[in-house]
């Protein structure tokens, strides 16, 4: 057993089996935890990073062997696990579960680059060859590549745009290497709180699971042990691009509650399909200036198009809390 694993503690061997068993089995065993467990596990958990495959394998060995030993107070056997995932999942489910624990499946390199903000992805990728970035770019969603390219230092931002217009194929040997130096720095870089983005994205997934009677009063929790974690929490909870869920009755009832300043500058950052389900639900005068609005505005500050979208997005969790707007309990909480 590496030194590695022989330092994980019992609260960091829990924070593996819950992520590794993913949201659907880990509900309902998060719901049973006193304030202070859930405060120390859901640390742990945004602090695990990259899992190793032979550290989760080790993490599981141990629980079954610690449950086949001859400790009259762990005197049961593997059939144990089964009974535990059982408790929330059918025993099919709970086969592919174990099965899957030895393997799990984790956010593709791209998947994760997309979900975070576009100023961290220039600090990854600002010291790389031109054609390097324009290759990742390449990659990942247009709408989060034209923030990057923004953020870029504007002598660089030329030479990105005019190689990525020439990228036709590219070696698979070449896009590994990319990926290998992506991973490895993803891996050893944290927030400001020491939160890794592996484990974030993990704790926010399983708190999405529950419903909204379960989660606020959780969440309240959480905020009153750890204010900091709570933060990064909940700001992955809800992103701007949720809004796609909203139905049109419930954007309709949005545009009435924000300003279009704010709406000007959020859809600036958006998808053009997150835009056209608010333009399909003004009138076409209204509709027609705002996209001129847009146009004549010319490029935005990130900073000031991330403040407009918040503005936006605590709008729509007051809305949803007074219960005028309805937030699809699928996809976010």
């Amino acid at each position: 057993m590496t030194d590695k694993i022989k330092e994980l503690k019992g609260e960091d061997k829990a924070a593996i089996l819950l992520y590794a068993i993913g949201p659907e089995a880990a509900t309902p065993i998060i719901q049973d935890m006193d304030d202070k467990t859930l405060a120390r596990v859901s640390r742990k958990m945004s602090e695990l990073g990259r899992i190793d495959t032979d550290v989760l394998q080790a993490v599981l060995d141990e629980y079954l062997e610690v449950h086949e030993s001859s400790d009259p107070l762990l005197y049961s056997s593997q059939k144990d696990v089964m009974q535990l995932l059982e408790h929330a999942v059918d025993q099919e489910k709970a086969k592919e579960i174990i099965e899957y624990l030895e393997k799990p499946r984790q956010l593709t390199i791209w998947e994760k680059l997309s979900r975070i903000n576009p100023a961290m992805i220039v600090s990854y990728i600002e010291a790389e060859h031109p054609q390097t970035i324009a290759l990742i770019l390449s990659k990942i969603p247009a709408d989060v590549a034209s923030q990057v390219i923004a953020e870029l230092p504007e002598e660089m931002q030329i030479s990105v745009v005019l190689r990525m217009s020439k990228i036709e194929s590219v070696p698979s040997e070449l896009v590994r290497d990319i990926e290998e130096t992506l991973e490895r720095e993803m891996a050893e870089t944290t927030g400001s709180a020491g939160i890794s983005f592996d484990g974030m994205v993990s704790l926010v997934e399983i708190l999405k699971t529950l419903d909204k009677d379960i989660s606020k009063p959780l969440l309240e929790r959480l905020e009153s042990k750890d204010e900091e974690l709570f933060s990064q929490v909940d700001k992955l909870l809800l992103i701007f691009e949720d809004l796609l869920t909203l139905s049109a009755k419930d954007i309709q009832t949005l545009l009435k509650h924000i300003s279009s300043d704010d709406l000007v500058k959020a859809l600036k950052g958006a998808p053009d399909e997150l835009a056209e389900s608010f333009f399909s639900n003004m009138s076409q005068r209204a509709a027609e200036i705002m996209r001129e609005d847009m146009q004549v505005m010319g490029p935005l500050k990130l900073a000031d198009v991330e403040e407009a979208q918040q503005n936006i997005l605590q709008v729509v969790r007051k809305l949803d809390d007074e219960g005028a707007i309805s937030l699809s309990s699928d996809d976010m909480v």
